[in-house]
């Protein structure tokens, strides 16, 4: 598995505050099956600012630190970005990727998507970058009309959901968003946007929840899969619920409804 949203880098935004902590969220990560992970601080200007030269020697310092202590998850660079109009220059400056990857993790007002989302998004778009949406599920203006996230991937958007939303971790709304989300096919990626606040768990039990309340092969994409493809540079489809599943599967779904309600 590869979780592609954690602020575990020490001591540079509001995730973990010591390298003892972040050490000990690995540990739990590579125990449970995690192989790498992107450490996305914020980047937001104002408030979580700095320079890439900062990011990469606290970057290597933690990977010595967790090779010393015999950690073995690979730990990738990465950002959440707070997207406004001159985001384009900032990515551009401090090289804001995923990794190695044309891929880039956005955010934006949790009280809503400001009516300028878009037009933010678009000139990095036109560059080449592929943007994820950070908990996507958490957008006040998402909870109200979760077919905003449709539209934002028929604009080439990708949808990343955090763990901890499925669990009901940010309240009922959020969780009900997260599920609606999985169910239509409109989330690409499984995050646990981990910020060592408690121990490392929730990821994986929103896997095991996955594969209960939906199926093996979902969460396998949605943590591993799909995941894997930005550490390739390689295109994530945005319907993926068709091309991997196909109309048989879709039938099936139907009788195991039709089933359940009608015995």
């Amino acid at each position: 598995m590869i979780d592609i949203h954690c602020h575990l880098l020490p001591q540079i935004d509001d995730g973990s505050d010591s390298a003892e902590k972040s050490l000990e969220q690995l540990r739990l990560m590579a125990e449970g099956g995690v192989s790498d992970a992107f450490l996305t601080s914020h980047y937001m200007p104002g408030h979580y600012q700095y320079e890439r030269a900062e990011y990469d020697a606290r970057l290597r310092q933690l990977r010595e630190l967790a090779r010393q202590n015999g950690i073995g998850i690979k730990l990738h660079p990465g950002f959440e970005i707070y997207l406004h109009p001159f985001s384009l220059k900032d990515i551009q400056k401090h090289d804001l990727r995923l990794g190695d990857s044309r891929y880039i993790l956005v955010e934006s007002d949790l009280n809503g998507l400001p009516s300028d989302f878009y037009e933010n998004l678009y000139p990095l778009l036109r560059q080449g970058y592929r943007p994820i949406l950070a908990h996507a599920e958490r957008y006040v203006s998402i909870m109200n009309k979760v077919h905003d996230a449709k539209d934002l991937i028929r604009r080439d958007v990708y949808i990343q959901v955090n763990a901890g939303s499925l669990l009901g971790l940010y309240g009922e709304k959020v969780r009900q968003t997260a599920w609606l989300l999985l169910r239509n096919g409109w989330a690409h990626f499984l995050a646990s946007d981990d910020h060592a606040k408690a121990p490392y768990g929730a990821y994986f039990k929103a896997v095991e929840l996955l594969k209960t309340e939906l199926d093996a092969e979902i969460p396998q994409l949605l943590t591993s899969e799909f995941p894997a493809k930005i550490l390739r540079d390689e295109k994530v489809p945005f319907k993926y619920l068709y091309l991997r599943a196909g109309h048989e599967h879709r039938r099936r779904q139907k009788k195991s409804l039709w089933k359940r309600i009608f015995g």
